[in-house]
This record gives C-alpha cells, sequence and structure tokens, in this order.
C-alpha cells in the first residue's frame, strides 16, 4: 500500500487493476476479520453518497474478488477467504501489510536510538524506507482511501524525523542539512524540520544560518498562520544563542521525537478574565449553570450585540467561571469577524490543532479532512471553545466539534438566527445602576459621589455602553484632578461626543467603523439615512418611505441591519438606533445622503400625513379629508379603531421629534404637510403630555410660514398650536389665538379650519364657567357645519353644547343637544360622536329624575369609547358614569369606576377633565367614610385649578342623604 497497490497471494501477483475493486479490497484487508456491512462499505467509497445500485456494485467486486482467490488459490478458496454474512463481508485470511511493517521497524529503531545502538537503528530504517515505493494508495477513490492517504503521510514524516535524528547521532551533518532543506521547503509548516535542520546547521558549525531558519520560521509562521513558534522551537533558539546546545553528541539532546508529539495536549489559552467585571449577574449565572451541568451533547451559546457591548468580556467571564468543569482544554480564538478579510476557517482549524499537539506538517491541505481531523481530534473530551468575533454562522461553523461533551461559546456582532441549536443571547447595554457601578470602579466612589449629577450625564451621554464607559473611566482615572462636570460638558455636544470618546488605541467610533465598513452600498444608504431621523423609533412603513423603497424592501433592509448589530428592534415592526450608533450614522454620511435628508423628510411627513387622513376616514366618518394638503403616499391601512389609536400612540413622540425636524428646515412643502398633520392629529382628538411640545413647535413652523406668505398654513399652525395648549396644557389664553386663525381660515374659505376654531372657543369658554358665550360659538359652528355640508363637525358641536348645557344645569336643553348629536353620529357612523352623546344624555337624563336609564346610557357610552379605541374617550366616559353612579346614591361602586377615569385622563393629560375625574372620586371617597384619602386629592384639584385659572367645579349635589354628608362647600373649605 506504500506506493501503487499491489497483492499477492504467496509468490503470486494477483491481476487486480479496477481501483475501485483494489479500494474493497484495501479496506476489507485493513480489518481482516471484521464483518464490515454494505453501508459502511459504501460510505467510504463514494464521497459524494453511495449510487442506488451501491449493494450490487458492491456485490460485483465481491464475486470478482472470489474468483481471482479461486483461481490462484484453491477450490472453493473464494468464498472460504472472503465471507458473506449478515449485511455485509469479512476477509477471514491473514493478510500482511507493508505498513505494518515500516510501523514496527520504525518502532524497533526507535528502541534502539534509545538504547545508543545507533547503527542497529539506522539499518532499520533504512529497510523501511525500502519499503516505501512512492504515494501511497495511488488511484484509489473514495473517503476512506483519502484518510488513509493522510494517515500514511503522516507516517512517513515520522519516519524521515527518525532517520534525521539517528544520521545526526551519527555524524552525517552535512547529509543530513541536505535532506532537511528539501522537508523544509516541502513542509514549510512543519516546526520539527526547522528545528532538526537548526541542530544540524549548528553542528556543522553554520551558528548563524541554524539562528536564520529560526527567523524565517518565525516569520513564516506569522504571516500565514497567525501563530508563534511553539515551546520547543523556541528553547533551542536560545540554547544556540546562549551557545548551550553541544555541537556534538546523541541525540538524546534534541528536542523531543515524534513519538512524544503523540501525548495529548491539554491547552489552557484563554485571555486573562477582567478583574472588574461588572453588571449582567443573573445572565451571568444562568449560562454558568448551563455551562457547569453535566451533559453528553454539545452546548453552544452564542452572544451576539452591537459592537462594544460587552460580548467578549461575557465570554471570557464565563469560561473563566467554568473552566474546571473542561478538564480537556480551554481554547480561545479569534476570527477576526470585523477585519476586511476574516480569518479563514482553514487557518483557524490549524491553530486550534496546533494548540491539541497536531503539527502543521500533518495538517491536511483540504478543507474538509482538515475540518473532519479536527472534530476526530476532540471528539469525547469535555473541552470548552471559545469563537469570538465571528462573522456569520458560515465563519465559525467549520470549527464546531461534533455533538458530545465539548461546549462552546460564540460572540458575534451578527444576530447568528441561523446557528440553529443554539442558545441566542443578545446582549444590551448595562441598566443604569450596572453602568453606574462600572464607572465607579474605574473612577472612584468619592468622585462620584461628589458629583452625582454630572455622572448621571456622563453615563447616559456614553449610552450605557460598556466600551465608552471604560474610555471615560479610563480618562478620568487617568486625569484625577479633573471635574466630571467638565466631562459631561464635553459629552453634552453631540456633534464632538464620538471624538471625546477615545484614548489611545481604543475610540467607539473605531468600533463601529468595524461593522460599518462591511455594508453594501444600498445597506449602507438606509443606515445613514434612517439616522438622521431624531424619531426615537420608527415603523418599517415609515422607514420605507424615508429611505423610497417598498415596504418589503425596507423590512429586509433594516433585519439585515438588526442581524449585523447595526439596528436594534424593540418590537416586530419597529426600529431604533442607539444613540451613539445613531451619531456615529450621521458622521459618516456622504454629499450625497446629507443632500437627501431634506427630501427623506418630506417623504416621511408624507407618509404620516396619509397615514394620518386614512385614520379620519376610518374611526371619524364624515369628518372628510379633501381640505388637507394632497399627499402622494398611500400611508398606512388600518383595518379598525383599535389599530389607529396603537400607531397614534406609538408615533406621537415620534412625530414631535419629525415637527421640529420640519422646523429647522426652510421647506414650504414640508412645514404644509406638518401642520395639516397635527391638525387631523387634533380633529381625532389626539391628547397627551407631548402636546405642551407639539404647541411650541407648531408656533414655530406658523411663523415660519408667515415669513414665506403662506396664510393658511401660518393660521392652520395657529390654529393646531391653540387646540394643543388647551387640551394639553389647560391654556385658557389660547383663546385669542382661536379667534385670529379662526378669523383668518373663513377669510381665506378653510370652513373647516374655522368650525374648528369656534368649537375649541366653546370649549375654552366652557373651562371657564362662561356657559353662554360657550353657547354662542358652538352654535355658530354647528350652523357653519351645516353650511359647509359638514354632518360629522356639525354632530361634534351639538356633543359639546350638550356638555356645556349639563354644566349649566339646563337639562332640557342638554337632553336636546345630546339627542341631535346621537343621531348625527349614528348618521355618519362615528363611534367617537355616539360616545359622547350618550354619556351627555345619561348625565342630563339622571338630572330629570331617572338614573337607572342614565347609568345604561352611560355605560354604553363608556363601551362605544371602548369600541373606538381612543383612550381620552373612554376617560371621559369613565368619569361621566362614575358621576351618575355616585348621584344615583351607589358611591361604593363609583369609586373604581372614578380612579379608573382619572389614570384614563392622566395617561393622555386631558387636565381639565382629569380636575373633574378627581373631584368626582374625591367626592365618592368622602362619601364612602375615606375622607383621609380624598383630602390631599381635593387640594390638589384646588391648587391646580388655581394655577391655570379655572373655577372649581360645581358638582350638584346627591340624592342620597348618606352622599351629602360630605357637602360641595365643606370640600372647598377642606382644600383650601
Amino acid at each position: 500500500m506504500l506506493g501503487p497497490v499491489e497483492v499477492w497471494l504467496g509468490d503470486h501477483r494477483l491481476d487486480i487493476a479496477a481501483p475501485q475493486l483494489l479500494a474493497v479490497l484495501a479496506m476489507l484487508a485493513a480489518e481482516p476479520a471484521r464483518t464490515l456491512s454494505t453501508t459502511q462499505l459504501a460510505a467510504r467509497l463514494w464521497a459524494d453518497g453511495p449510487p442506488k445500485s451501491a449493494a450490487s456494485v458492491l456485490r460485483n467486486h465481491v464475486l470478482a474478488l472470489r474468483r481471482q482467490f479461486d483461481a490462484h488459490g484453491h477450490a472453493g478458496a473464494g468464498n472460504e477467504w472472503l465471507d458473506s454474512t449478515r449485511g455485509g463481508y469479512r476477509l477471514g485470511l491473514a493478510v500482511e501489510f507493508d505498513v505494518v511493517a515500516v510501523e514496527g521497524l520504525i518502532a524497533a529503531a526507535e528502541t534502539d536510538r534509545r538504547a545508543g545502538a545507533v547503527d542497529e537503528a539506522d539499518a532499520k530504517l533504512t529497510a523501511a524506507q525500502k519499503l516505501w515505493r512512492g504515494d501511497p494508495l495511488v488511484g484509489l477513490p473514495g473517503p476512506w482511501a483519502e484518510r488513509e492517504r493522510a494517515r500514511l503521510a503522516r507516517l512517513r514524516l515520522s519516519l524521515y524525523e527518525v532517520a534525521m535524528a539517528v544520521a545526526l547521532d551519527l555524524g552525517r551533518h552535512s547529509a543530513a542539512v541536505a535532506e532537511l532543506e528539501a522537508l523544509v521547503v516541502a513542509e514549510p509548516h512543519s516546526e520539527r524540520w526547522h528545528e532538526l535542520l537548526m541542530v544540524a546547521l549548528h553542528r556543522s558549525g553554520r551558528r548563524a544560518e541554524a539562528l536564520e531558519v529560526y527567523r524565517n520560521a518565525r516569520r513564516l509562521l506569522a504571516d500565514e498562520l497567525g501563530l508563534e513558534p511553539g515551546p520547543e522551537l523556541v528553547r533551542l533558539h536560545q540554547q544556540i544563542l546562549s551557545a548551550e546546545l553541544p555541537t556534538s553528541g546523541p541525540t538524546g539532546e534534541l528536542p523531543a521525537a515524534a513519538t512524544e508529539f503523540e501525548t495529548p495536549r491539554v491547552p489552557e489559552q484563554l485571555p486573562s478574565d477582567i478583574a472588574d467585571f461588572v453588571g449582567r449577574e443573573n445572565l451571568a449565572q444562568e449560562l454558568f449553570e448551563a455551562l457547569d451541568a453535566d451533559c453528553d451533547r454539545r452546548q453552544v451559546i452564542a452572544i451576539t450585540g452591537l459592537g462594544g457591548v460587552g460580548k467578549t468580556t461575557l465570554a471570557v467571564h464565563l469560561a473563566h467561571r467554568a473552566r474546571k468543569r473542561y478538564p480537556d482544554g480551554l481554547l480561545y480564538l479569534d476570527l477576526g469577524g470585523m477585519d476586511e478579510r476574516p480569518r479563514s476557517a482553514d487557518m483557524l482549524l490549524a491553530v486550534a490543532l496546533r494548540a491539541f499537539g497536531i503539527e502543521p506538517g500533518e495538517l491536511p491541505s483540504d478543507l474538509a479532512e482538515r475540518a473532519a481531523l479536527w472534530r476526530g481530534t476532540v471528539a469525547g473530551k469535555r473541552i470548552l471553545l471559545v469563537l469570538d468575533n465571528a462573522r456569520d454562522v458560515d465563519h465559525l461553523t467549520p470549527l464546531l466539534p461534533d455533538t458530545g461533551k465539548a461546549a462552546v461559546l460564540v460572540t458575534s456582532r451578527s444576530s447568528l438566527a441561523e446557528l440553529f441549536g443554539a442558545r441566542l443571547v443578545p446582549l444590551d447595554v448595562l441598566t443604569p445602576d450596572e453602568a453606574w457601578t462600572l464607572l465607579e470602579r474605574t473612577v472612584s466612589v468619592r468622585r462620584m459621589s461628589a458629583e452625582p449629577e454630572a455622572a448621571q450625564e456622563i453615563l447616559r451621554a456614553c449610552g450605557h455602553l460598556p466600551v465608552s464607559l471604560r474610555i471615560v473611566g479610563a480618562r478620568l482615572a487617568s486625569r484625577p484632578t479633573w471635574r466630571l462636570a467638565a466631562v459631561a460638558d464635553r459629552l453634552s455636544d453631540e456633534r464632538g461626543r464620538l471624538a471625546e470618546l477615545s484614548i489611545g488605541n481604543t475610540s467607539v467610533e473605531l468600533v463601529f467603523r468595524e461593522s460599518y465598513r462591511l455594508l453594501a452600498p444600498e445597506f449602507a444608504r438606509a443606515f445613514v439615512l434612517v439616522a438622521f431621523s431624531d424619531a426615537p423609533d420608527l415603523s418599517v412603513a415609515a422607514i420605507a418611505a424615508l429611505i423610497d423603497r417598498g415596504r418589503a424592501e425596507a423590512e429586509r433592509l433594516c433585519e439585515t441591519l438588526v442581524d449585523l448589530g447595526m439596528l436594534q428592534t424593540p418590537e416586530r415592526g419597529r426600529y431604533r438606533y442607539h444613540d451613539l450608533l445613531r451619531l456615529f450614522a450621521r458622521e459618516v454620511a456622504d454629499p450625497a445622503q446629507q443632500q437627501e435628508w431634506p427630501q427623506a423628510l418630506r417623504r416621511v411627513m408624507d407618509f404620516y400625513l396619509a397615514s394620518a387622513k386614512n385614520i379620519v376616514e376610518l374611526r371619524d366618518p364624515g369628518v372628510g379629508t379633501h381640505y388637507y394638503a394632497a399627499t402622494e403616499m398611500a400611508g398606512q391601512r388600518f383595518v379598525d379603531e383599535r389599530q389607529c389609536a396603537v400607531w397614534a400612540q406609538a408615533e406621537r413622540f415620534g412625530l414631535v421629534a419629525h415637527y421640529r425636524q420640519v422646523a429647522d428646515l426652510n421647506d414650504a412643502r414640508s412645514r404644509t404637510l406638518a401642520v395639516d398633520l397635527a391638525l387631523s392629529l387634533a380633529v381625532g382628538g389626539d391628547a397627551g403630555a407631548h402636546l405642551p411640545q407639539v404647541a411650541q413647535l407648531l408656533e414655530l413652523l406658523s411663523s415660519a410660514a408667515e415669513k414665506d406668505g403662506d396664510r393658511r398654513t401660518m393660521a392652520r399652525g395657529r390654529l393646531a398650536a391653540a387646540v394643543a395648549r388647551l387640551v394639553g396644557m389647560a391654556d385658557l389664553g389660547a383663546a385669542r389665538t382661536l379667534r385670529d386663525a379662526g378669523a383668518i381660515l373663513w377669510d381665506l374659505g378653510d370652513g373647516a379650519g374655522a368650525i374648528m376654531a369656534e368649537q375649541m372657543l366653546g370649549t375654552a369658554m366652557a373651562y371657564q364657567e362662561n356657559v353662554d358665550v360657550a353657547v354662542e360659538h358652538y352654535r355658530r359652528a354647528i350652523e357653519l357645519g351645516r353650511q359647509q355640508g359638514n354632518q360629522w363637525s356639525e354632530g361634534m358641536s351639538w356633543a359639546t353644547l350638550a356638555r356645556a348645557y349639563c354644566h349649566a344645569r339646563r337639562w332640557p336643553e342638554a337632553v336636546e343637544a345630546a339627542e341631535h348629536a346621537l343621531y348625527i353620529a349614528r348618521l355618519v357612523g362615528s363611534l367617537r360622536l355616539e360616545s359622547m352623546a350618550l354619556h351627555e344624555l345619561g348625565f342630563a337624563t339622571l338630572q330629570r329624575g331617572d338614573p337607572v336609564q342614565a347609568k345604561e346610557l352611560c355605560e354604553r357610552a363608556l363601551d362605544v369609547a371602548r369600541r373606538d379605541g381612543r383612550r381620552h374617550q373612554e376617560g371621559w366616559a369613565l368619569a361621566r358614569l362614575a358621576e351618575v353612579t355616585l348621584y344615583s346614591g351607589d358611591a361604593e361602586a363609583a369609586v373604581p369606576i372614578a380612579a379608573e377615569a382619572v389614570r384614563a385622563l392622566t395617561e393622555v393629560s386631558a387636565i381639565v377633565r382629569r380636575l373633574r375625574a378627581m373631584w368626582v372620586y374625591s367626592y365618592a371617597l368622602t362619601a364612602v367614610g375615606s375622607a383621609d384619602k380624598a383630602e390631599p386629592i381635593l387640594r390638589k384639584v384646588a391648587q391646580s385649578s388655581r394655577r391655570i385659572g379655572l373655577t372649581l367645579p360645581d358638582i350638584p349635589p346627591p340624592r342620597r342623604q348618606a352622599v351629602t354628608s360630605a357637602p360641595t362647600s365643606l370640600a372647598l373649605r377642606q382644600c383650601k
């Protein structure tokens, strides 16, 4: 087998030439007296999987071999020597192998050498070399033959190695140098050939050349494999440098021989554990327990996240904690996934195999064979492998051991979602407390305690990202006289923040740039363009509009960026940036991307306004959208009222951010879109804590429109701002703005805007208990609605008029107005109008002496409001139901209803209505004997009412004496 395969039967050479036939016989001869199944033989014979005819092909090969045995043996020898057993075949003949003979000669020569019988060892090695006739198993096909060729190549290297050592023992230095130089050229990665060549040159008096061999070997290993020389080569180099290596003598003084390399190595190659590991205690403990558990199957834990989030730190920390559970080896490999050219699988496998004692010269050149050797080397071993910085799943797959007792810790900026069977651990930034602790350990407790506010500002500016905190901490620790406030001030400037987050060769910008330069142009454009938006997060539909792509394409781009650790997804269909990554994206924007941003902002505002129109058409039928600016996009589509409410809630702070960005741009089209968007949301009852910001920004937009001579946008902006101030801040001074804006809009023919101004003026007057003036405005709005043919606006005016009449205790007129509103609500199909009409009708019905029907009407109003999906609408209905329940004599039932009303109206920042709900709540509490709980609520109502200039609510007397024990006058005195 040590050359072209030959088969001899005694002194007669059998005529077998077919490669497959020879391969079958070789496989059977390699394991004599053992049955090999047809499945095993087929798997070893065909590399790409056996054909369907494999069984019949094998059967024909066996018949051919039997005929040879019959012809050159004795009658019946074929069946006797090559036996068929159940499912396979067995060779029952004694076999002599040249391979076995060579292995025996090498072992005997080694024994002679150690005993000092060098001449005898040389004779045996000469005999072994004569048995080698060329490349082994030439022409034999299949995986088995490939593996055997690799094994026999290693055997030949062992033969050469022992032969060279014996040659040096015998003083044949010059001859050894010539042969070893050829071996170094043929096997440049074999450290053993370099070692022996150095000894041969040294003993030939060529010490300088011996040292040059070391330098060349070191350079070669570093450049091609990323390795440093092994300890034997390093020690030999030091011995030659210090003249400690004898120039003659037995080879027992040489580095370890080939047989010693067969001793299994147990690598312990982990980076140092971080001394001040902070945070993630629960996660670290959970993962440690998984690594510490007795497990017979391979465990893979993949820690993923954006650059600088602490993946490697956590993985190395876990490896050190669990090291005692892995006695067969600890190995760390940096895969270089973020490098321009990541470390290749064949190089990494070479490093891994080298760590477990496989010499570079013994490595198969084929990647599949090298991976198979790696899996075989660690099979059954309890090792812990840390694969750091993988680019993707394909990058690390060749390094994964087969199922067994090994454990693998992987880190990657990619999500590694396709690493099936692994436990995926996406890593987020540190919590505020963890971030504080990390900075405190670096800077000192004293300095952090002395400037806690500045410390918090630093944490916020760093985004709780571990790498940024370590950079700032290191700078502060090395500059003990610096004040934290000065650092916080420099970090507060977003334009220079990334430049500040740098020390030595470490910077946040470089960490991010490693990922960014790997992006294809389409991903880089999306990454940069979306980052220009100040919205805290964006829906995929908004991103599609912003980058001018279809929704499916936008989602593909975003999901890929998420997988690469460049974008985050807080929930399905929404995306956001880490603050520092957003700043980085803006800094790397090229001129074309910077110039495209105003157009992108216009596109996204167009999308938002189109979506708002869709909401109006769905949940406020009859309002109409024709008087808003025309839009080019279809906008988000909605299937029901609840979906509309969810969208409005999710987008409100993003809209505030975009209003601000529109205000910073001198773009009339974007300004018109933004103003009409805000106005459409105001018509829809938009409410919340963001309204004061909205009002301020709309005033800026209105002023800019005025400078451009755009009176329509100016007046609409003032109208929307006044509505936001009145609803969100209870700013009664908004009435003047409402009058002026309404007059301008009426002059411009904007009937819808003028109607809204009249309605909101009525609300402002009603807040001040100026009911007669409020009624005038509401009736004016009703008349304008009729003139414009806008039934919805007419119905809204009737509903708000009914509320004003209720406050004035004009019950018959309240009933009439509510019934008008209810009729129109059902005519146009508006749940919002229907709910408002029902709860005002219910309240008026109570005061007319029918508490049962009153409560029924208010309960129906609440049900309709909940179907409508707007939280403020639900709060209004709850507040009225609480009042009706209280005044019907059931204070116990009124308490939880009123409490829920307060919660709802607090969530949406509906200040005036919340104050009245709080008043009802406190009154109900007093009625059930909980005056101690009611008193602070009453006091807060009184203080807030005085602050904004509201008249304190005038609650009509309840119907039961038990409740009237806490009259309104007493409650007012307690407030004061």
